[in-house]
C-alpha cells in the first residue's frame, strides 16, 4: 500500500487515515491525542508526518487548504498533493500559486456522518461513495492515477469532474439539501415546539441531519455561490407550491403523480437502497 500522510485529522481525515492505514498531523494537540487513541500513527509536526510520504491528502476546511498546499510543495516538494475541500473552483484557482515542479489532483469525497471529529472516524466511511478528482495545472497523468489508487483503496469509487462542473452539482448535492434541511427543521421547530424531541423518527432525523452541520461548514456552503443557492431554493420552492396547490384541490391524482415520479427518480439515483 501507498505511504500516506493526512494532514487535519477530523471525521473525513481520520476516516482516511484509518481506511489507508496512514499517518497522520493535526494543528491541534488535542485531535493528535485522539487520533492516537484511535490508533493512527500521529506525529507532533507536519514535516515528521510527511517523511517518506508519496501522497499527502489535506483535509481541512476549504479556507485554509490553499495556504496548506503551499507549505506542503515547499516541505515536500515530491509528494504528491490532494485534498477534500468541498468547493474545487477555489482550490484550483490555488494549485497555480503551487511551484512548477508541484504534483497536485484536486480531491471531494461524498461521505460525512451526523457524528463529528475523529472520535467518530471509521475505516468504511467511503466503502462505495462517490470520491470526485478533478484536474488541475499541478497534475499530470501519473499523479493522477495514483491519487485514483488511492481514493479505491479508501473503497471508493472515482468520479472525475472538472472544478465548474463539480461546484454546480454540489448546489444541488450538498447546498441545496442544507438549506432545505434547516428550512424544515426550523418551520417544525416553530409549529410543534420542544416536543418534536421526544416523537421524531428516522425519517425527521434523516431529513434534517444536515442542518445540525458545524456553523461554518454550513456558512461555507450556503455562500458558496449564493445566487446559484439562492435559483435552487426558488427551485425548490416551486415544486413545493405545486404540491401545495394539488393538496389543497383535493387532486389525489396529481397528488400521486408527483410522488411517484420523484420516487422513481430517487431510485434511479442509488438503486441499492
Amino acid at each position: 500500500m501507498t505511504r500516506v500522510a493526512v494532514v487535519g485529522l477530523g471525521l473525513i481525515g481520520g476516516s482516511a487515515a484509518l481506511a489507508l492505514g496512514a499517518r497522520g498531523y493535526d494543528a491541534d494537540p488535542a485531535v493528535r491525542s485522539g487520533a492516537r487513541a484511535r490508533g493512527i500513527q500521529t506525529f507532533d509536526t507536519l514535516a515528521e508526518a510527511l517523511d517518506g510520504a508519496a501522497i499527502a491528502l489535506t483535509a481541512v476546511p476549504t479556507a485554509a487548504t490553499p495556504r496548506l498546499l503551499r507549505d506542503l510543495a515547499a516541505l515536500a516538494p515530491e509528494t504528491i498533493l490532494t485534498d477534500t475541500a468541498s468547493l474545487k473552483g477555489p482550490i484550483v484557482s490555488a494549485a497555480d500559486e503551487l511551484p512548477p515542479g508541484a504534483r497536485f489532483v484536486a480531491g471531494h469525497p461524498m461521505a460525512g456522518s451526523s457524528e463529528r471529529g475523529v472520535e467518530a472516524a471509521t475505516a468504511d466511511l467511503f466503502r462505495n461513495r462517490p470520491w470526485i478528482l478533478t484536474r488541475t495545472s499541478r497534475t499530470d497523468d501519473g499523479a493522477f492515477d495514483a491519487v485514483s489508487r488511492l481514493v479505491r483503496e479508501a473503497g471508493a469509487r472515482v468520479v472525475p469532474l472538472d472544478a465548474g462542473r463539480h461546484d454546480r452539482l454540489m448546489t444541488w448535492v450538498s447546498h441545496a439539501p442544507a438549506a432545505v434541511a434547516a428550512a424544515l427543521t426550523r418551520a417544525a421547530d416553530d409549529s410543534a415546539g420542544p416536543v418534536l424531541r421526544d416523537v421524531a423518527g428516522p425519517g425527521f432525523l434523516g431529513t434534517t441531519r444536515v442542518a445540525a452541520q458545524p456553523l461554518a461548514l454550513a456558512l461555507e456552503l450556503a455562500l458558496a455561490d449564493p445566487r446559484a443557492l439562492a435559483d435552487a431554493i426558488d427551485g425548490v420552492r416551486d415544486e413545493l407550491a405545486a404540491l401545495s396547490a394539488a393538496l389543497r384541490r383535493g387532486d389525489a391524482a396529481v397528488v400521486e403523480d408527483y410522488l411517484e415520479r420523484a420516487g422513481a427518480a430517487r431510485r434511479a439515483m442509488n438503486p441499492s437502497g
